[in-house]
């Protein structure tokens, strides 16, 4: 929990900063009007900020953090930027604003910073807490936020790897075939799903012995993803193949052989790994599932310069 422990510790310093502009909302002295309206989204923001970080630091489960670091960056600035034009309204500073020229535009830049600051920690919310009863509400949440407008796959990913991460089963299975099917669309959208974490999620949902269909929808978008040898490589790099040779030797032949189709494809694009599966004697649970005849036609194992290289270097190890 020392990740959320830093979260925790980034969002209650944002609290803070939200705190000093309001305090320089109420010093000020001109543009009071404009200042008003700045301080009604800074009391909306740390509400809502305050009720992400209790959601962060109660939590049992460990939170997709992901979203919640993007936005802190975004947060941060326009907290920032704010505090930095209410102050040049105090009364101590009548000498520094004749030097400085503030109209009511540069207010509605900050207003509209402050609102999309709000529309963004209000996403995470409807993500993290879609029950609103502080835990994780499971679902899966298609609305854009402002931060990502321009990039709607984003936050979909986010979405869709927050709930396979920590919503309910149904939920996870849900998330992980979504997450299949965008991967299975083009090559940019596997990579924003490895590049925000998708593949640990991922992962333990292929562990989760109990679901089959879970597991099933796990090993589909691993397989998917692993198109090339970086995003195999981040697949091995989260420890994915003892995993996924424990899945192979240990689960329901419908499992087995959606798994065996990831070991394949794994080996076929990163040596890295075919060195792993090997380690991971990945051939005996291979060559069983390959004597069951009738399922032999089912079991996508095309390339196989992969799988004769896995019994060479299992030989060699």
């Amino acid at each position: 929990m020392e990740e959320e422990s830093r979260i925790g510790d980034e969002l209650s310093i944002l609290v803070l900063t939200a705190e000093r502009l309001r305090v320089a909302v109420d010093e000020a002295e001109s543009f009071k009007t404009e200042c008003g309206e700045v301080g009604k989204q800074v009391d909306r923001l740390a509400q809502m900020l305050r009720t992400l970080a209790r959601f962060v630091s109660s939590s049992s489960q460990q939170v997709y953090d992901r979203p919640i670091r993007r936005v802190i960056v975004d947060v941060k600035k326009n907290l920032e930027r704010g505090f930095s034009l209410v102050r040049k309204c105090r009364r101590h500073n009548i000498i520094r604003r004749v030097c400085t020229i503030i109209n009511a535009a540069d207010f509605r830049k900050v207003i509209n910073l402050l609102e999309s600051s709000n529309g963004d920690v209000k996403w995470i919310l409807s993500v993290f807490d879609s029950d609103g009863d502080g835990s994780f509400g499971g679902g899966i949440v298609i609305s854009l936020p402002p931060i990502a407008t321009n990039d709607p796959i984003l936050p979909w990913v986010w979405s869709l790897v927050a709930s396979i991460q920590m919503g309910k089963l149904v939920d996870k299975i849900d998330a992980a075939n979504q997450l299949g099917s965008l991967a299975g669309d083009n090559d940019r959208n596997k990579k924003i799903i490895v590049d925000e974490g998708g593949v640990a999620p991922l992962l333990r949902l292929l562990k989760e012995s109990s679901s089959a269909e879970g597991q099933i929808a796990a090993a589909t978008a691993l397989g998917l993803l692993a198109c090339d040898e970086d995003k195999v490589r981040s697949i091995v790099n989260e420890l994915g193949v003892p995993i996924i040779v424990q899945v192979l030797g240990d689960s329901s032949v419908r499992v087995q052989i959606k798994v065996a189709t990831l070991v394949a494809r794994m080996a076929e694009h990163d040596p890295v790994a075919q060195d792993e599966f090997a380690r991971q004697s990945v051939i005996k649970p291979l060559v069983t599932l390959l004597s069951l005849d009738v399922f032999v036609d089912d079991i996508h194992l095309s390339k196989h310069n992969s799988i004769h290289s896995l019994v060479q270097m299992n030989k060699e190890v």
